[in-house]
């Protein structure tokens, strides 16, 4: 909802004035997809780490920055792409980089206390496979003269919770650390509601206009 809230918004013009004066022609968009994908996974690696030495907050804290800094990096890469135009291998590292990051970044939260955050986690884990597979099929089947919703490499329909929202929850789950059981959780049934979405998206798309034909 926040991306394609954002993608109406004067503030990405703001972002791709930014990009056009100071990134293009400079760095590639995968280039800086694969920065941010290293930047992401050092966020979980410092994740790890918080749980399992004495400096807790102080790595908890690194751990943030670096996803902020990877999830910024995620949108200038989108911004260039769209003045180099987009290719659909870069569409492809961008979703599979981010997935990755966010996958890593579950386990790594898991993992700061896995008796208490397994199940959750694994649920969290199992929602977003669902999505994702959800998200791969309808794309799939949709025909490229139809995607007229996004500019991505694949049919994309704004959801509950999109990339941003993901972020947005992923960094509070990490500060927040005495209430990640609830917080992930939350997480993990709003993913698995936008899984459904994606299926009632599919059955809007599909059957109902088989059914009509």
């Amino acid at each position: 909802m926040i991306d394609s809230w954002f993608s109406r918004s004067k503030l990405k013009k703001g972002v791709e004035k930014f990009v056009k004066k100071i990134l293009v022609g400079r760095i590639s968009a995968n280039k800086l997809t694969i920065i941010g994908f290293v930047i992401g996974l050092l966020s979980a690696f410092f994740i790890f780490l918080s749980g399992i030495t004495q400096f807790q907050i102080e790595l908890i804290i690194i751990s943030a920055l670096l996803m902020l800094l990877s999830f910024s990096i995620d949108i200038l890469d989108g911004a260039v792409a769209r003045f180099e135009n987009p290719t659909i291998f870069g569409g492809i590292l961008d979703i599979f980089c981010d997935r990755i990051v966010e996958i890593s970044i579950i386990i790594a939260i898991v993992l700061t206390d896995p008796i208490t955050l397994v199940c959750p986690g694994v649920f969290s884990l199992g929602a977003i496979i669902l999505c994702i597979t959800m998200f791969l099929v309808v794309g799939g089947a949709v025909k490229a003269d139809q995607l007229e919703e996004s500019q991505k490499v694949i049919y994309y329909r704004k959801g509950l919770m999109e990339r941003t929202e993901t972020f947005i929850f992923l960094l509070i789950i990490t500060i927040f650390f005495p209430w990640r059981l609830l917080l992930l959780w939350i997480f993990a049934i709003l993913v698995f509601i936008t899984a459904i979405l994606r299926f009632r998206d599919a059955y809007l798309l599909f059957y109902l206009k088989d059914k009509n034909t």
